[in-house]
């Protein structure tokens, strides 16, 4: 089906922008987006970081947790994808990675604080899940975007992918902030301060931004990727 080739096709946009950010340079992560209508979701197969993906290592998984017309693995621990789809019919789209920023603000087992505009995104919209089950998740979900597990990394949801997508990459980035900037004498951002920051992010379109500029930025990686190893033939072709 058509409209399926291109979510696939969008999925893997995602991981190559998500890559190009510096989040999917290992294996590990993953990527799901949901078949409106249906009890089913797209995410990527776990045999491959996000940088290598294309669209047939895109998966459909049932409500269930089943991969369907495929044999390729996927990641034990992707359960929560479907179960918070069950629970939160507004979102449309999950991206889960280790980032580095982010695996290092979960080892303090707390929400960042707020130290810059972009992280008013996430202000009382980002919650501590005890661990990565849905069990874990399912209380402090409410209508927040983030989660973030204790010695494992983050959550975001968003209402299509390019939102959860970008929300993922400012996340790390803010988390960065957040882990460079404890035990410092600076003060976060006071209350009504993190309120009408948000309010101007959402007239200035940033996420939407966002994710054409990692867009960008994957393809020109993937580009790079494909003059490079032309390179090597040529030279190789040369020393034979």
């Amino acid at each position: 089906m058509k409209q399926h080739l291109h979510m696939r096709e969008q999925m893997v946009e995602a991981c190559h922008g998500l890559a190009a950010k510096g989040l999917g340079a290992t294996i590990g992560g993953h990527v799901s987006m949901r078949i409106p209508g249906e009890a089913l979701y797209w995410t990527n197969v776990l045999d491959l970081c996000f940088e290598e993906m294309t669209v047939d290592d895109m998966v459909l998984v049932d409500f269930d947790g089943k991969v369907v017309h495929s044999d390729r693995p996927i990641s034990p621990g992707i359960d929560f994808h479907q179960n918070i789809y069950k629970l939160r019919p507004d979102i449309h789209s999950i991206v889960h990675t280790h980032g580095f920023w982010s695996v290092a603000q979960s080892a303090f087992s707390r929400e960042p604080k707020i130290w810059h505009n972009l992280a008013t995104y996430f202000y009382k919209r980002t919650a501590l899940s005890p661990d990565d089950t849905i069990e874990a998740i399912s209380p402090v979900l409410k209508d927040n975007i983030a989660i973030i597990m204790p010695w494992h990394g983050a959550i975001t949801l968003g209402r299509d992918l390019p939102e959860a997508a970008a929300l993922h990459a400012t996340f790390d980035f803010v988390c960065k902030l957040d882990v460079t900037m404890d035990g410092s004498s600076a003060e976060p951002m006071p209350p009504d301060a993190c309120e009408r920051m948000q309010v101007l992010l959402g007239k200035a379109k940033y996420l939407e931004r966002t994710y054409e500029l990692m867009c960008r930025e994957g393809r020109k990686t993937l580009e790079q990727a494909k003059l490079d190893a032309a390179e090597r033939t040529r030279l190789k072709a040369r020393a034979a």
